[in-house]
């Protein structure tokens, strides 16, 4: 019942209970009208067991520069022989920002007549799903309502937008024995010139190094070319609360997530084996992968991807099994940082892996909303000394540091530390 019949049904009792008091049998037929409308509504009540609905909701994702905005229609068909009077109520989920449309209406289906509910979301990223739709089904006056949840599944994943990073030629120290864009400094197919050696059987005689064997007459001489092969690469993503900063829209988080996108699409791209680990609350990983398959994992990976809740456990990223990376691979970390994070690096190094930190910076992300008094400037200012020390203290390490302000281009630092790296020593 909804207050519609309550109101009916407190007026009948009240007429009721006076006609008795007063014993006036006016007052009582004056309950007549109520009792035939209360009545009317109750016959009209359609038998639940007796409808029959096809609900369809549809998904479309569309992309607009930075923005993804979903469009939602949900089809509900009559089934039934009788007219139906239904209300259809939508529920919004977390992270959906409603643009356009509505979430409930009021309805009436003749047999066999549909009718549509669309609206338009945006989400920065994330795993949608709905599984029903609530509906109210109601007699022609609306006293007697009855709730009916309809079968209405659909889901759709909103991922991370990638920003398309060009092309970068780096040298890591270690490089994979398959073929790729890398120079190994080692000697056998490709296509820059490495040196020469004896002639073995089996070697192609148009690699022959004629003057040099015109000079030895009793050996022959074949020229090597430098192998090109591809490098294994690991992502480490920092997902703890305590690194996190939100300022109205803008999170230090997604910013994080978008430039791990944006480097797992151009490590893929070149053809190298990528892996990824998201370190919060609840550990994601990608183990090592190649082409559009393992970007398609990646980036499901990190759609799902979310800031932890303080944990003692999460103080530090040297909780990271740094064991899943395949040995002498080029790792990069995404990590704003804390001060009890310099120990991973120690371990990295040991291991004898290839470092490269970006750091998104965090006093420079809250730094336009603070106001600028005498007592922040002091503060912020104490802040960036803290942080360049730390910074400092880990590129003594031979590791390439990335102090990231998150509003500026991330490519041309990148590209700038990537070209670094063939002189740092393990």
């Amino acid at each position: 019942m909804n207050n519609k019949t309550l109101v009916v049904g407190l007026l009948i009792m009240g007429l009721f209970i006076t006609a008795l008091i007063s014993r006036n049998a006016d007052i009582a037929w004056m309950m007549l009208p109520f009792l035939v409308f209360l009545g009317a509504g109750i016959l009209k009540t359609p038998v639940l067991e007796k409808l029959r609905f096809n609900v369809v909701r549809t998904l479309e994702q569309n992309h607009s520069g930075e923005n993804v905005s979903i469009d939602v229609n949900i089809n509900l068909q009559n089934q039934a022989q009788a007219t139906v009077h239904l209300f259809i109520d939508e529920t919004i989920q977390e992270g959906m920002e409603i643009i356009s449309g509505d979430l409930r209406r009021w309805v009436e289906l003749k047999p066999g007549e549909s009718t549509e509910l669309k609206y338009t979301f945006t989400a920065i990223r994330g795993d949608f799903s709905w599984k029903s739709i609530r509906t109210v089904i109601c007699d022609p006056l609306g006293l007697i309502e009855t709730e009916m949840v309809l079968p209405a599944s659909a889901m759709i994943q909103v991922r991370p937008q990638i920003k398309k990073f060009k092309t970068i030629q780096f040298r890591p120290h270690s490089t994979l024995h398959s073929p790729g864009s890398i120079p190994a400094r080692l000697g056998g197919s490709g296509t820059d010139f490495f040196g020469v050696r004896e002639y073995h059987a089996g070697d192609a005689l148009r690699w022959l190094d004629w003057r040099l064997t015109a000079r030895h007459p009793h050996k022959f001489f074949t020229k090597e070319f430098e192998q090109e092969e591809i490098a294994e690469i690991g992502l480490i993503l920092d997902a703890r609360n305590r690194t996190e900063l939100r300022i109205g829209a803008a999170s230090l988080f997604e910013a994080s997530v978008g430039a791990t996108a944006s480097l797992a699409e151009m490590f893929l791209h070149q053809g190298h084996r990528v892996s990824l680990f998201v370190f919060g609350e609840t550990t994601l990983n990608v183990f090592p992968g190649y082409g559009k398959t393992q970007l398609h994992r990646m980036m499901s990976c990190l759609s799902k991807a979310k800031v932890s809740l303080e944990n003692r456990a999460l103080k530090s990223l040297d909780f990271i099994p740094i064991r899943m990376f395949p040995s002498h691979a080029f790792v990069i970390i995404v990590s704003p940082l804390i001060s009890a994070d310099r120990s991973l690096f120690l371990r990295l190094k040991a291991s004898g892996y290839q470092v490269l930190l970006i750091s998104p910076d965090p006093i420079d992300f809250v730094y336009s909303s603070l106001a600028q008094d005498q007592d922040n400037l002091l503060a912020i200012r104490a802040a960036r000394i803290e942080r360049q020390i730390m910074l400092n203290d880990i590129a003594q390490l031979q590791i390439s540091v990335i102090n990231w302000k998150v509003r500026q281009p991330l490519f041309p630092l990148v590209r700038q530390a990537l070209t670094r790296v063939r002189g740092q020593q393990n």
